[in-house]
């Protein structure tokens, strides 16, 4: 059997000549409902590290960031799918050898007007950023750093089970049963999960002005009307997480604010925060408090931006601070873009810690 990594040019090539057919990109009518889309995602990332040399000078490194193939459509009016893999930081570190995976496989069916049972793996719906799509961030990427759920839980914030999610006048709402923490006795004697139960994850927002309708979030519009929402998540499962003190649930809060405003002609105005809670032991390094702050003004095709994190860890010595100025070129919005950042960071004791700088400039070829 040939590796699974050996298979990706082809389906590289597989979506070049379906692209081709005399239809929208990547778009094939098989039915009067039936629909058969093929996409890929390619994101060339450049990045200059401060201290990253042998030597100690600025280190270099050109790598893919993320390769994606896209599958999705709908069979009925009400019956639809979704799958994508993704071979992600190709050639980071000189690494040509990352995990080829499925990043997601969902199965949806319109139960009821504007309302969709799924089931497979699912992005945990957490908080808006959580949610957002790789294709449609505003930033170079997510704010990663502050997404901490329990190691070894899914891949990729997401996990197995099945999902409600639906619209209710001005509120959107999503509610997983997800696999989460299987249940285990450990090495040392400890057991996490007796019980073998489930990981319940909800998300619900309160849309003030517009809808968003997407099942993956945006960072960013291109919107010509305004759009406000308030979110509020939660992520729990009973005794998920063993540490020196004893076995502790595992517990997240989320908060979160999206604004994206049109201002004038062609510009743009787009803000979102959200903070996070993360509670799985008084003595996990990953138990602490966060958030993030990103704000972009574009004009036409250009948009200075800039964002920042912070992490509080409950453990001392695990924090975070992070300030990130940027600039975007959308040459065709989601399409195709280029986006820069300039990181800098300290982590761990962020009153002596050394600062890191880390520029990055990333392509996004999205068809």
């Amino acid at each position: 059997m040939r590796p699974a990594s050996s298979l990706l040019p082809r389906w590289m090539v597989l979506t070049a000549l379906l692209t081709a057919l005399p239809a929208a990109a990547g778009k094939i009518q098989l039915g009067e409902d039936a629909v058969l889309n093929v996409d890929v995602l390619l994101h060339p990332q450049m990045q200059l590290v401060k201290d990253g040399a042998p030597t100690g000078g600025v280190g270099t490194d050109f790598f893919l960031r993320r390769v994606r193939l896209l599958v999705f459509g709908s069979i009925t009016k009400r019956l639809s799918f979704f799958i994508d893999t993704d071979q992600p930081n190709l050639g980071k570190n000189g690494d040509w050898n990352p995990a080829f995976f499925i990043q997601d496989a969902t199965i949806a069916y319109e139960v009821a007007d504007k309302m969709w049972v799924e089931a497979g793996f699912i992005l945990a719906p957490l908080s808006h950023q959580a949610l957002q799509g790789a294709i449609a961030l505003q930033t170079v990427d997510y704010h990663s750093d502050l997404i901490r759920y329990p190691l070894g839980v899914g891949k990729i914030w997401r996990d197995m089970g099945v999902q409600v999610r639906g619209f209710a006048g001005p509120f959107t709402y999503r509610a997983a049963i997800l696999n989460g923490v299987e249940g285990a006795k450990l090495e040392n004697g400890q057991v996490v999960n007796p019980d073998d139960l489930p990981r319940v994850v909800g998300h619900a927002r309160y849309n003030v002005l517009g809808r968003e309708y997407d099942q993956f979030l945006r960072g960013i519009y291109f919107t010509d009307q305004p759009m406000l929402s308030f979110g509020v998540g939660g992520d729990y499962q009973y005794s998920a997480i063993a540490t020196a003190s004893g076995v502790h649930d595992a517990v997240a809060l989320a908060a979160d604010v999206f604004l994206d405003v049109p201002v004038g002609a062609d510009q743009e105005f787009v803000f979102q925060s959200n903070v996070f809670s993360w509670q799985q032991g008084f003595d996990n390094p990953r138990s602490g408090t966060g958030f993030f702050v990103e704000m972009g003004y574009r004009i036409g095709i250009v948009q200075p931006i800039i964002s920042g994190e912070y992490f509080n860890g409950r453990v001392a010595a695990q924090d975070l601070l992070t300030l990130r100025p940027g600039f975007n070129i959308w040459f065709q919005k989601h399409t195709f873009n280029l986006k820069t950042e300039v990181a800098v960071s300290r982590v761990g004791d962020i009153a002596h810690a050394s600062t890191g700088i880390t520029g990055t400039a990333q392509l996004q070829l999205f068809y």
